[in-house]
């Protein structure tokens, strides 16, 4: 069984980016670690501090129950202040995490997408490119062998936006795109929260959206599948899959401008699992 890591901002950056790839891998075998660095304390409206990481967290262990990820671990950097944490800081608790628990493939998301608002997620998305490639560094946290651990290198990298500037792969979620909305609406606390920013920015506009108005007072799961939905069926067809089939849009990299070398020269190690057939890697094999 393969470890995979998610490096998440918020509780809900698995569930609203990657949550049914999350869900099918999970399903398939792989063991799925959730990194969640900040500690959602803020993100709420009308409880207090306290309460609102509470419910976060809860809310949390639900939504990863319905994704089928194994375990949380939660860093507790105050939310939406990451902008002011030293890069390096961030950077040598990722590189410890991946120490420890040696993914074969993390998700993350990416430091390159254009656009992206939240400071959280640019500074996460930051560390974590940087940390991938210190990690297999000897020199870099030589204190983390004192424990045992030992320089590591992860093998594949998925990265998720908002605005990607090229998916290079397509996951087919149609199965489990009920996982991704069931975990999503879990996050009652956040979402809530996030349809209170909009009704806010709408206000400032001079308008209301009804839509909006009664998914925030009710129930929101509807509105949330309505969504989600759309954006699987775009990536779908962006991506020239059949028909009705919804799909969760990633970067995915392994060895960059190395892959075909590779590809063309690696020799299987004995008493050592191989890792997946990727059809967008394993176009590099030369023919039989």
């Amino acid at each position: 069984m393969h470890n995979v890591m998610v490096f998440a901002p918020h509780a809900d950056d698995a569930a609203a980016f990657c949550g049914g790839t999350l869900a099918k891998w999970s399903a398939n075998g792989w063991n799925i670690i959730l990194i969640r660095v900040t500690d959602d304390a803020r993100d709420s409206v009308g409880l207090t501090m306290e309460e609102t990481k509470r419910r976060n967290r809860a809310e949390l262990e639900k939504s990863c129950s319905i994704l089928g990820i194994k375990e949380i671990v939660d860093l507790d950097f105050p939310t939406d202040t990451l902008a002011d944490i030293p890069l390096t800081k961030l950077r040598e608790r990722f590189v410890y995490l991946i120490r420890k628990y040696k993914p074969y493939a993390i998700f993350s998301f990416d430091p390159y997408a254009h656009f992206e608002p939240n400071m959280d997620h640019i500074r996460v998305a930051r560390a974590v490119e940087e940390a991938l490639w210190v990690s297999c560094f000897d020199l870099h946290h030589p204190e983390h062998f004192k424990e045992g651990l030992e320089p590591f290198s992860v093998c594949e990298r998925w990265y998720f936006a908002r605005n990607l500037e090229k998916i290079t792969y397509a996951e087919d979620i149609t199965e489990f795109f009920p996982n991704r909305v069931q975990a999503l609406s879990a996050h009652e606390t956040m979402m809530r929260n996030i349809l209170n920013q909009f009704r806010l920015q709408l206000k400032t506009w001079g308008y209301r959206v009804s839509v909006i108005e009664e998914a925030y007072s009710g129930d929101y799961s509807g509105l949330l599948e309505q969504v989600i939905y759309m954006q699987c069926s775009q990536i779908a067809e962006e991506c020239g899959l059949p028909e009705g089939t919804l799909a969760e849009g990633f970067r995915v990299d392994r060895f960059g401008d190395m892959e075909a070398f590779f590809q063309q020269f690696a020799e299987p190690l004995k008493d050592v699992p191989q890792g997946p057939k990727r059809p967008f890697f394993d176009k590099y094999w030369p023919d039989e």
